[in-house]
């Protein structure tokens, strides 16, 4: 495992993470490793809400702390597998919250879940108990025993290169190339003018990104514009002008901007430039 990692501070709710970056023989597959603790702040503060975005990646989530709450709903369990979200999901921050968590690039974790990815997709997680050839509730348990962030790391390391040497599934270049594609052109070219360029069909890309990604490759285009949108909202500030964000983004009307946006966040691009303002100041 590489030593290095980001830090970033606590927000309104209290809530530090900490992104880990994987070892060379997991890097084309892991985008990185993330520990998320509430910061005691005294008192008996309130629980905050942190927003978590989709980016089109799956994950493995571990909880060590109370009982977790996603989108309102109270979870039971220990580990869970986290498919690709369609929306932005709200998770509740709590005066006990210790989460430890695995992110796949997109399009990357069929190796180690061996399941499509559309049937993981939707916005749920998964229970551990319900896929139990990934043994997760074991490795939880190694980890609940080993409390410091490297140990932590190096299990998840040795698990994850455990199931690419056993269940390693064969290289897409066509599915990384039309990633790459989407992601240089930040979704805002249309998947017609991708598909010109692929030597097969629409259909068949189709089924790649069901497989791979767990969604349409219209709908990842989608998600990668509103991606770009909040960064350029976070960029501008309180200034940020909305009518520029959305030419910058991709789009040409303010209709179809104001749509795919609350359709991902739940929330009008003005209502998130207002939390990114009570968030960052």
């Amino acid at each position: 495992m590489s030593a290095a990692f980001q830090l970033y501070p606590p927000g309104g709710t209290g809530l530090v993470l900490r992104y880990f970056t994987p070892s060379a023989a997991l890097r084309a597959y892991v985008q990185c490793y993330w520990q998320a603790q509430r910061q005691a702040q005294g008192g008996s503060e309130p629980a905050g809400i942190e927003l978590m975005h989709p980016d089109g990646a799956a994950g493995l989530l571990f909880n060590f702390g109370d009982a977790l709450e996603r989108d309102g709903e109270r979870l039971h369990g220990a580990c869970w597998v986290d498919g690709p979200k369609r929306r932005t999901a709200r998770l509740t921050v709590g005066s006990q919250l210790e989460l430890l968590g695995v992110r796949f690039l997109p399009g990357m974790a069929l190796p180690f879940l061996g399941e499509s990815l559309a049937v993981l997709a939707g916005g749920g997680l998964t229970p551990g108990e319900a896929l139990r050839r990934l043994e997760l509730e074991a490795l939880h348990e190694r980890l609940l025993e080993t409390p410091d962030p490297a140990g932590r790391i190096a299990l998840l390391e040795d698990y994850l290169l455990q199931r690419l040497r056993r269940y390693a599934a064969p290289q897409v270049p066509a599915l990384t190339a039309s990633l790459d594609w989407l992601e240089r052109h930040q979704g805002q070219t249309s998947v017609a003018t991708l598909v010109a360029e692929l030597p097969f069909g629409q259909r068949h890309l189709e089924r790649l990104f069901q497989r791979h990604v767990g969604l349409s490759p219209k709908r990842y285009a989608r998600l990668l514009r509103v991606a770009r949108s909040r960064e350029l909202i976070k960029q501008g500030g309180a200034r940020a002008s909305l009518t520029d964000t959305a030419f910058a983004a991709g789009y040409f009307d303010q209709a179809h901007f104001i749509h795919d946006f609350k359709a991902v966040t739940g929330l009008t691009p003005g209502g998130y430039r207002d939390h990114v303002r009570r968030r960052y100041g």
